[in-house]
C-alpha cells in the first residue's frame, strides 16, 4: 500500500509509532513483522531509512533528526509536553514516577534530545492496561475514550498542540524554523513569527496521514490519499523556502 509514495525518495524518516512495540499478546508478532516488511520494502528500493522512536516503539531508534543544515527538526512529538502523553490511559497510575522524571530532565529542557529521552523514559514507565475484548465499534470507543477524563485531555491537547509545538521549537529547536512531528494524530500546520509546526497525522481510524518532503532547500507538506488499495501523494498543504539557523 505504501510502495508508490517511495518513488523518487532517497532518505525516509519514520517519525515514531511505526509499530506497536508496547503491544501485549499475539499482536506483538504481527506488529513486528509488518515493521520489518516496511524496512525491507524501502531497502529493496535503495531508500535509506532512519527510524525515530515514539511512545509506542520507544526502543526503535534515536529521538530526533535534523535536516537542511539544522533548519528542520523532526521528532515524534512526545518530547513537546513535559509528561509526553497527557491523555495516556495509564498516566494517572504512574503520576508520581512521571513527576520524578520531569524534575530529572528539567535542567536539560533546552535540548530537544534531552526532552526526547525524557519522553522515552516515560513511555517505558507506563505499563499498558489490558482492556476487555468487545465487538466493533465498541472496541474502538473503549480504547479511545476510557477513562472518561481521557477525552477531555485529548481535546485540551488538540486545542493547544500548535502553540505548544511552536514554543518547543523556539525553546529547544537550536534555531530551527520548522518542527515536524506526529504523535497527536491531528494533521495540520501552525505558523507564528517565521516558525512552522507540521503534524503529519496518522494511518489510523479517525485521522489522515501526511508526508513532508525536504529537497533543495524547500519543504513541501502533502496529504497521502488512498487510491484503491495503494497510497499516493495528494494535494499540497503547504510549501516553504528553508533558512539555515543563524
Amino acid at each position: 500500500m505504501l510502495d508508490p509514495i517511495l518513488d523518487g525518495v532517497d532518505h525516509l524518516i519514520l517519525a515514531g509509532d511505526v509499530w506497536q512495540q508496547q503491544k501485549v499478546g499475539v499482536g506483538f508478532g504481527d506488529a513486528r513483522s509488518l515493521f520489518q516488511e516496511l524496512l525491507w520494502l524501502a531497502k529493496k528500493r535503495g531508500v535509506l531509512v532512519e527510524t525515530l522512536r515514539g511512545n509506542h516503539d520507544p526502543d526503535s531508534g534515536k529521538g530526533v533528526a535534523w535536516l537542511a543544515d539544522g533548519a528542520v527538526l523532526v521528532t515524534h512529538g512526545d518530547a513537546i509536553y513535559d509528561d509526553a502523553t497527557p491523555w495516556s490511559r495509564e498516566i494517572g497510575r504512574y503520576r508520581e514516577e512521571i513527576n520524578v522524571l520531569i524534575q530529572k530532565y528539567a535542567p536539560q529542557s533546552h535540548s530537544a534530545e534531552a526532552c526526547s529521552e525524557r519522553a522515552r523514559e516515560i513511555a517505558l514507565t507506563l505499563k499498558a492496561i489490558s482492556l476487555p475484548k468487545l465487538p466493533s465499534p465498541f472496541d474502538f470507543l473503549v480504547t479511545a475514550l476510557w477513562p472518561l477524563n481521557r477525552s477531555f485531555e485529548m481535546l485540551r491537547v488538540w486545542q493547544g498542540m500548535g502553540e505548544q509545538g511552536l514554543r518547543f521549537l523556539n525553546h529547544s529547536g537550536k534555531g530551527a524554523c520548522v518542527l515536524i512531528c506526529g504523535h497527536f494524530h491531528r494533521p495540520g500546520i501552525w505558523q507564528k513569527e517565521g516558525k512552522v509546526m507540521i503534524n503529519t497525522g496518522a494511518f489510523m481510524q479517525g485521522s489522515k496521514p501526511w508526508a513532508v518532503d525536504v529537497n533543495d532547500g524547500k519543504l513541501t507538506a502533502r496529504e497521502l490519499v488512498l487510491c484503491g488499495d495503494k497510497f499516493d501523494l495528494g494535494g499540497v498543504k503547504g510549501r516553504w523556502i528553508l533558512q539555515r539557523p543563524l
